[in-house]
């Protein structure tokens, strides 16, 4: 019995090969999950555009974080993963639908309220499909009320870039908020005085508690120590001091490595979400969406890496699933 239960957490880890799309350059490799592949089964965050891993200069700068696998847990992804506002929720009696862009038509289990840590039901996943030309991929959701769309793509050897479309094809407004969770690991994992981010204004917003082991600074966020076992941290409706429009910008880096992430958005940042817990720390960008019907909204996200000294021993390099001999195969044109 623990045979054939170590045998399926192995097989959901690994996803078959033809399930999985890899861009690469000479310099950065990335590899996404096709949305009906089974390694992301929660209904959290969109399914268009799983990241597997992403690898530059042979380093790991989005991997799996998480120290235990579950497909339908609600955080099982990694790199950058977005989740939308549920819309209609509140509308749907019990037994009824509301929508999740990425996710699906969903049903409504019980009176309370709308919590992104459940698991809900799946009436309607939608029509997906996935083309790969080797520099894009690009995801397409279709449901009766709305078209999405999703393009992942390399834009130098240093970076990569996500845009979106969201296109009304319903009776509705679809009005809310979209944010990024950004899992990147950096060559290794943990949440400690290595770990910054900086912002282009002095960050305030609600702490979730009282903390011995960060502060908001006229930078960014900053570590005095790292976090241990089940530790975690969270300031909640990031905003800036000085007040005004907020530019989707921030940087975040490991002084131990040299290893950084730049990361631009073309959209106004509403407010962020800063969370850590001991294995990583995350710069959470909200940014607003109201797509009148027959009305469509485009926006871009771009990622840039950097490295400001040589690669030390404590960086952690992608093995596990090359090492197996187990590799991305591209997709064709259509999926």
């Amino acid at each position: 019995m623990l045979l054939q239960s170590l045998l399926l957490a192995t097989t959901l880890l690994t996803p078959p090969a033809d399930s999985l799309v890899e861009m690469a350059g000479d310099r950065l490799h990335i590899v996404l999950h096709t949305p009906g592949n089974g390694f992301y089964r929660g209904t959290r965050f969109d399914r268009a555009g799983v990241f597997d891993s992403i690898i530059w200069e042979g380093t790991e700068m989005a991997g799996r974080w998480f120290e235990t696998y579950d497909p339908y847990q609600h955080d099982a992804v990694l790199g950058p993963a977005e989740e939308f506002s549920p819309q209609g929720y509140e509308e749907a009696a019990l037994g009824g639908t509301f929508l999740k862009i990425g996710v699906g038509k969903l049903v409504r289990t019980d009176g309370k309220p709308y919590n992104r840590f459940s698991l809900y039901p799946i009436q309607d996943s939608g029509q997906w499909t996935v083309r790969s030309d080797g520099d894009t991929v690009t995801f397409t959701q279709v449901l009766p009320e709305y078209t999405y769309r999703k393009e992942v793509f390399l834009t130098s050897d240093h970076g990569f870039a996500i845009r979106h479309t969201l296109v009304n094809t319903g009776e509705d407004t679809l009005s809310g908020e979209v944010y990024n969770h950004n899992f990147f690991t950096l060559g290794r994992l943990g949440a400690g005085p290595d770990w910054e981010a900086d912002l282009p204004f002095p960050p305030v917003g609600i702490w979730r508690g009282e903390y011995d082991s960060v502060e908001s600074t006229r930078e960014g966020f900053r570590f005095s120590r790292p976090l241990e076992g089940k530790e975690w941290i969270q300031m909640n409706d990031v905003r800036s001091a000085r007040g005004g429009i907020l530019p989707y910008r921030f940087t975040v880096r490991d002084k131990g490595t040299g290893l950084s992430v730049r990361v631009r958005g073309d959209c106004d940042m509403d407010h962020a979400v800063f969370w850590a817990n001991a294995r990583i720390a995350c710069l959470e960008p909200y940014n607003r969406y109201d797509v009148a019907p027959g009305t469509s909204f485009t926006w871009r996200i771009d990622y840039t890496f950097g490295n400001t000294q040589e690669k030390s021993s404590s960086m952690v390099r992608c093995v596990s699933r090359y090492s197996l001999g187990v590799h991305p195969k591209r997709l064709p044109n259509s999926l």
